[in-house]
């Protein structure tokens, strides 16, 4: 078969580095069906997150992850990650509980992967880790990010409080 192969992630983000490398958008050339790419969770997870670029429906977030709830004005960086989780078929059973934060269910990582939770003390602030940029930089992407919207932003990794592992999802 003949492919002219396309990073996704690259496509997705604008970042140059690879660093999801699994899942490639490949074109069909020469009338060859292409097999279905592997399906990834961390990345579907990252997907499902930058999909959401630029989208300030907290209200869609939080039917998902607390139904029946009227979350009205409040923060909902939190529900966003859980939500993005959700979509890839991740901690269906987990549901936001007001006061209790999902991500303290996972053990924490000092090796951050894409889909992991990035937590800030500062806002008890939630993001997905959409990239790992290099050893000591992270692009994520965050719920009620920038402008009140679902936001892409790269910070050092030594300024997140804690990284939560979603491995343990993966294998659930």
């Amino acid at each position: 078969m003949n492919f002219a192969a396309i990073p996704l992630w690259a496509k997705l983000s604008g970042v140059g580095v690879a660093a999801l490398g699994l899942l490639w958008l490949v074109k069909r050339t020469g009338g060859h069906l292409l097999p279905a790419p592997p399906v990834n969770p961390r990345l579907s997870v990252v997907q499902a997150a930058l999909s959401q670029v630029g989208s300030n429906d907290s209200a869609k977030y939080w039917a998902d992850v607390i139904p029946g709830t009227n979350m009205g004005k409040a923060s909902w960086c939190g529900g966003f990650a859980l939500w993005a989780l959700h979509q890839a078929g991740l901690a269906r059973n987990w549901f936001w509980q007001l006061g209790k934060r999902f991500l303290f269910q996972l053990p924490m990582t000092k090796s951050p992967q894409p889909g992991d939770i990035a937590y800030f003390n500062n806002y008890q602030h939630h993001a997905v880790v959409g990239a790992i940029i290099d050893p000591v930089t992270v692009q994520l992407i965050n719920g009620n990010g920038t402008g009140g919207k679902v936001s892409v932003s790269t910070t050092p990794m030594h300024s997140v409080t804690a990284f939560y592992s979603i491995e343990p999802l993966l294998h659930a």
